[in-house]
């Protein structure tokens, strides 16, 4: 599959060297000069999503093409944009990405657009099976086991990203976007905040970043989140730390490697929250 896509890279003008950009389990992201090439996972209803993003193009990035089959996948091609340091998440552009997150969901809501995929992910990544002989998978199940049921979704839905985290954001031709729109959909703006929130909650994130985050939300327009934010974050956050915690174990296993520190908190949150009452 990598061959197609470096092909259809060099097709819509890709300069260079190819480069795999991402590669894991269903998902292989190429890059071919300033041209980037995805193939996604199987059943991703793509057209209505780059729709949405052609028509938004200050706030997503916008497709070069639109969505085409190639041996029964979904493939997808993109200008490339300079990405968020991961090394460095503090000094991570946090005003510009609740900018983006706060205009996006005050965006008017697309007919036909699907449901977001974050809440579904969750419980898809949770119901996997984990490597019994791990010690960090009995935290992470204790965890899931005492998580409350899932908010309500907001009512009337939004327009919302449903799976942003920093490496969702690219600054292409001088200004930050919102990219990867697999999950792109109609639902709570909650799911959209909770994962920066997970990381404040364990540590990963510093107060300083997550206020910066959280007030340019609320400067911006965001949705009303009240005096305390957390009665409506909580559980979407204890939700995607533990997602995040069950994905870290898992890819520490195939790479057959000690947990980092980041992965560590997160399965250190786990073990918090697993002794929550529910």
């Amino acid at each position: 599959m990598r061959e197609l896509l470096f092909e259809v890279a060099r097709d819509a003008g890709g300069v260079g060297d190819p480069v795999i950009l991402y590669h894991r389990t269903d998902v292989l992201v190429v890059r071919v000069g300033e041209v980037v090439v995805k193939s996604h996972r199987p059943a991703a209803d793509l057209a209505a999503r780059l729709a949405v993003a052609s028509s938004h193009p200050d706030l997503l990035l916008a497709p070069l093409a639109g969505p085409q089959e190639i041996e029964g996948r979904t493939v997808s091609v993109w200008p490339a944009g300079e990405t968020v340091d991961p090394a460095d998440p503090e000094k991570a552009p946090w005003e510009e990405a609740a900018r983006l997150l706060a205009d996006l969901h005050a965006r008017p809501l697309p007919p036909g657009l699907p449901e977001q995929g974050a809440p579904a992910k969750v419980r898809e990544v949770l119901s996997r099976p984990l490597p019994e002989e791990h010690p960090a998978t009995a935290p992470v199940r204790r965890a899931y086991a005492s998580l409350p049921p899932f908010p309500e979704p907001a009512r009337p839905p939004r327009l919302v990203h449903g799976d942003f985290h920093l490496g969702q954001l690219v600054r292409y031709d001088g200004t930050w976007r919102l990219i990867d729109l697999d999950d792109l959909g109609r639902g709570d703006p909650v799911w959209d905040l909770a994962r920066p929130a997970a990381l404040f909650a364990a540590g990963v994130l510093q107060p300083e970043a997550w206020s910066r985050f959280l007030g340019a939300y609320r400067e911006h327009g965001g949705i009303d989140l009240g005096e305390d934010p957390w009665e409506k974050l909580d559980i979407p956050a204890r939700a995607l730390a533990i997602q995040t915690a069950a994905r870290c174990v898992s890819h520490a296993v195939d790479e057959n490697r000690l947990l980092d520190p980041y992965e560590s908190a997160l399965i250190d949150t786990c073990d918090r929250i697993g002794g929550l009452a529910v």
